[in-house]
Order: structure tokens, then sequence, then C-alpha cells
């Protein structure tokens, strides 16, 4: 009887095996997959590869294992995603600020290039930038604030979560865009920024509306804009850009998938139908958009590469013209 359940259980076990997809003529995943997010936890990028790295691992049946790697705004995850193995073992989550920003803020320093020192797999999600003030500022409009750091140049700090991600650019380009003085204060992580500003150490905050819509909801931080034409549902008080007096401010952040550079076609487009297989699940959906994402359709390799290369094109001069720098 035990030789009987013994070969049942092993037999069930590799069919088991069998059923789960694999990469076309590869035995791939046969063992866990690295995931490298580039920025600290907590935020959207990181909330969108704990997400889907869950899923892939539930419908892959092998570990997407998370690990963040926020140092130098991405560059290290970058450099570290390059140093290795081009076989789809390692994988990075980034956004707007890794994969496009920092050429702008770092140039012939980056070591690992983001449009063409990686492979590209798909974007998982958008999602707005929102701008908000600790709610001791006298200041209930976007004008009333521009006014108030006129009054006083250089007195207010704003804070983000790292040199060159999209906070950091999003602040500058707001500040550019209103002729007022802010100096910049990075962070290790969005919730470390708004720790120092909901204990109002600094003034302001650009940050994706997915993190911010909880404290705009307790009070612990005040809107003033959501950088996009359309209004969040999240937060339908906020004024739109153009609706502040601001139109030209337009941010948007997203979520990329990475590979390192050389990994073979077909694995790179097999991890592009299981994610988007991924955000199919009503699960997964709900929670991103639920955070005021939103899902593109279609992110092929080839279609999110032309992408991240439109994006560079429109942040690159953007970032130099604000005049932010690094360290």
């Amino acid at each position: 009887m035990r030789g009987w359940i013994s070969a049942a259980l092993a037999a069930l076990a590799i069919g088991t095996a069998q059923a789960q997809p694999k990469a076309p003529g590869t035995d791939y995943p046969s063992r866990p997959v690295r995931v490298i997010v580039a920025l600290a936890p907590g935020g959207n990028a990181d909330i969108n590869a704990r997400v889907v790295a869950g899923q892939l691992s539930a419908q892959l049946g092998q570990q997407f294992l998370v690990e963040n790697r926020p140092s130098g705004g991405g560059t290290v995850a970058f450099e570290t995603l390059a140093a290795a193995a081009p076989d789809g073992y390692t994988l990075l989550v980034g956004a707007l600020g890794s994969h496009a920003l920092n050429i702008g803020l770092y140039g012939e320093r980056l070591r690992v290039h983001p449009l063409t020192g990686v492979d590209h797999i798909t974007i998982s999600s958008h999602s707005a930038i929102a701008v908000a003030v600790h709610p001791s500022l006298p200041v209930r409009t976007l004008a009333e604030f521009a006014a108030l750091l006129r009054a006083d140049p250089g007195r207010y700090d704003y804070g983000s979560s790292g040199n060159g991600t999209t906070g950091h650019i999003a602040g500058a380009m707001l500040v550019q865009l209103l002729g007022v003085q802010a100096q910049h204060v990075p962070y290790r992580g969005s919730a470390a920024a708004f720790t120092d500003l909901a204990a109002g150490r600094t003034a302001f905050q650009a940050d994706t509306i997915s993190f911010l819509a909880e404290p705009l909801k307790a009070g612990t931080a005040r809107g003033l804009v959501i950088a996009t034409p359309e209004r969040s549902p999240l937060a339908p008080d906020l004024p739109t850009s153009a609706e502040a007096g601001l139109p030209a401010y337009q941010a948007t952040t997203w979520t990329p998938w990475s590979a390192t550079l050389g990994t073979p076609a077909p694995i790179r487009q097999f991890l592009y139908e299981q994610i988007a297989e991924a955000l199919r699940e009503p699960a997964v959906r709900d929670r991103l958009t639920g955070l005021g994402n939103t899902i593109p359709e279609g992110m092929t390799p080839e279609r999110t590469r032309a992408f991240i290369a439109s994006e560079i094109d429109r942040w690159v001069p953007i970032v130099r013209a604000t005049g932010a720098r690094v360290d």
C-alpha cells in the first residue's frame, strides 16, 4: 500500500510539474527567479513587483523573489542586473526615474544605459504624480503655494524618494515652472520622505497618487494638484494641472520590467505573456487599480522598448532644464 501511495504521489508531482507553463523550447523557469526593485519598499514600483511576482509564482510553480536595491536612484539595481547571467533568472522592476530620468541626471557617468544596456519585457502600470504639502502651510491652491515660495525664496524644502527618482524631478519641474526656489532633500524611499513631510520638516512632496491617496484622505497632507489631464478617482477633489493654472505640469510614472541584456527573446516574450496574464487576474488588477494605477494593454517587449525610448526623448530635456543634480 505504501509503495502504491508513493508511486501515486510521484506521478502527481510529475504531472503537476509538466502542467506548469514553460518558455517555448526551454525549461524556463526551472528554479526561483530574482526580481530586483530599483526603489525602496512601500512605493508603487515595489507594490507592483510584489503583487505581480506573487501571481507569477502561482502561475509558474517557481518562486519570484523580490529584492529591493534602491541605492543611486536605481543605478545600483541596473548594475546588479547587468552583472547577472542573461537567462531570465534575474529581472528588474523600475520606474520613470530609473529608466529615463537618470540619463539626464548622470549622463556619461551611467555604467548601464537604461535603454541599450538591458533588455525590456513589459510595463505593468502607469501612475499619476500628485503634489502634497504639510497641512500647516497656509495654502490651498497652487497659486497660493507659488506666492508663498516666491515671498520667501529658499526657505522651503521638498522631499523625494531619492536622487533621480520621479518625485525628485517632478518636484524640480514644479519649482522651475512656477519660477520659485526650493531645496531638494533626498530620502531612501517615499515613506521616509513622507515621515518628514508629516512632521513638518519639509514643506511639500511630489509622488504617485497611489502613495499619497491615503495621507490625503487622512488629512496628514493636503493635496494641491495632480499632474494629469484628468482627475483621479482616488482623490476626486484634487484639481488637474490645467485646472490649477499650470497645464504644462504633466507627470506620470510607469513600472517597467527588464532583463539582462542578451536574454533570449523566447524567454522575454514568455515573461511578457505571463505578466499580462497575471495582470488580468481580478485580485491583481483590483489591487493595482485600487491604488490609482492604470494597466496598459499589449506592452510587448518591442513596444516597451519603443515607449521607453520616447519617454527618454521627452524627459531628458526636462531634467536638464530644471537644473536638477545628483551628488
